[in-house]
């Protein structure tokens, strides 16, 4: 039998009916059956359908692997995201730590001073190895070292101090006065030096060419910490043990940094004239001490961090302001309490802060410290009272007054209660009819 088709089927105006429109036209519109007992279609229950697993290469691996995939690829997990931070960690400490490491390239800090002074002016120089500042004092401790410089001024076989070669132990006695002391403050013999057995050389004895030295600062600016500034003032004449005459002094150099100040030294020449109109040289030193840049970043940041921490108490209290219940308020309570033990901590982490109960009076305690602490008390305390009285709301709405209570029903016995149970569910129907009938004897039998 052959199938005839039209001349719209033909041109493709029409399309002929085929299987495969027939079971997509099934699959796309599922039947619908009335429901039991009426002529209306019910409505198409959904029903989950399970993936069917597709045979293929990836049918082999496990689901739980499936599932962690995202767009084909496999996320980091956990273990591997905390090794990857340890990792890091240690990297970053042990690139730190680098920091440690000495140069050996690296001349001392005097050497090119020395160096200078064994060239061009031969003669005593006087090194601060150490500086130590006292702020709460206040009070400056140099620690001097004695040392010459030239041919005619250097001990023999005591060469190479501080890294010159030009430089060493001075070759004759001296003493060393400061500030126009009548007593010197400190003696020098190269012939107490002892001899090593070994090797025949000197042996050099640190605290018998070097002497410390106690100064009182001036404290003007003292008030202004971190930005404080301290200077200092001084003069020292060395005399020759043996012939009582005056030796020039070429240098006065100190160190330039201490762990919590940077110092700035200068020196100049000078002289005194005694009453018979003779001369002594000497030598003027002038120092000025402040912190260095990094102690001052470091006290403003503790600084900013203080006072954003006194203001993050003022804010707890304007949330609580609006918080229903006394367990929030508590929380900002105690939140408000940590932070009154944190200030004081954070002045003390301050690099070499006054104490606080220093006679200067600092521009930090009347801008920072004490300001803080009475912000955080103050809130502390607003905040203990708007809790009592959140207490105080709570119990007002719980107790109910006398008056308006109302007293509760009397209990009914158990017989009342099996009655209206019982009467509940009774149907009187028959009760009536049973009524009219008796009322239907008693009638005559016309009416």
């Amino acid at each position: 039998m052959s199938t005839r088709h039209s001349f719209l089927s033909t041109t493709g105006l029409i399309r002929p009916p085929s299987a495969a429109s027939f079971i997509d036209d099934a699959a796309a519109a599922p039947h619908r059956h009335a429901r039991p007992g009426g002529t209306k279609p019910g409505r198409r229950t959904h029903k989950p359908t399970t993936p069917v697993p597709s045979a293929g290469p990836s049918s082999g691996s496990s689901p739980s692997r499936a599932s962690r995939t995202k767009a084909g690829i496999v996320p980091l997990g956990p273990a591997f995201v905390v090794g990857i931070a340890v990792l890091l960690s240690l990297l970053f400490i042990l690139a730190i730590s680098c920091a440690f490491i000495a140069d050996e390239d690296e001349r001392p800090m005097f050497a090119a001073l020395l160096d200078d002074a064994a060239a061009n002016t031969p003669g005593i120089v006087l090194v601060g190895d150490d500086v130590d500042v006292d702020i709460d004092e206040p009070a400056l401790t140099i620690r001097w070292s004695i040392v010459g410089c030239g041919p005619d001024f250097v001990l023999p076989g005591s060469e190479g101090a501080h890294g010159s070669a030009g430089c060493g132990l001075p070759a004759m006695p001296l003493s060393i006065f400061v500030d126009g002391a009548n007593e010197p403050t400190t003696t020098y013999n190269p012939a107490f030096f002892p001899f090593l057995n070994s090797s025949g050389g000197r042996n050099d004895i640190q605290n018998m060419f070097q002497f410390d030295d106690d100064h009182v600062l001036d404290v003007h600016q003292a008030r202004k910490y971190p930005f404080d500034t301290y200077l200092l003032t001084s003069t020292i004449r060395a005399v020759s043990l043996t012939n009582n005459q005056s030796l020039p002094i070429q240098r006065l150099s100190t160190i330039a940094l201490t762990s919590s100040f940077a110092i700035r030294s200068t020196d100049t020449a000078s002289y005194t004239q005694s009453a018979d109109g003779s001369r002594a040289a000497s030598r003027d030193l002038t120092l000025v001490v402040s912190r260095p840049a990094e102690a001052r970043m470091y006290a403003l940041l503790l600084f900013g961090v203080s006072w954003m921490l006194a203001h993050a108490t003022m804010a707890l209290v304007a949330f609580s302001w609006r918080v229903e219940g006394a367990e929030r308020i508590f929380k900002h309570l105690a939140a408000t309490l940590i932070v009154i033990l944190l200030i004081p901590q954070l002045r003390n982490a301050m690099p070499d802060a006054p104490d606080l109960d220093g006679e200067c009076p600092f521009v930090e305690y009347a801008i920072g410290f004490f300001p803080q602490m009475l912000v955080c008390a103050i809130s502390a305390l607003t905040l203990l009272a708007m809790m009592v009285k959140r207490e105080l709301q709570a119990l007002e709405e719980s107790v109910v007054p006398e008056e308006t209570r109302k007293e509760a029903p009397a209990s009914l016995s158990t017989g009342l209660l099996r009655m209206r149970r019982g009467g509940s569910s009774v149907d009187i129907n028959h009760m009536r009819n049973f009524s009219r009938t008796l009322s239907g004897f008693g009638r005559p039998a016309g009416l």
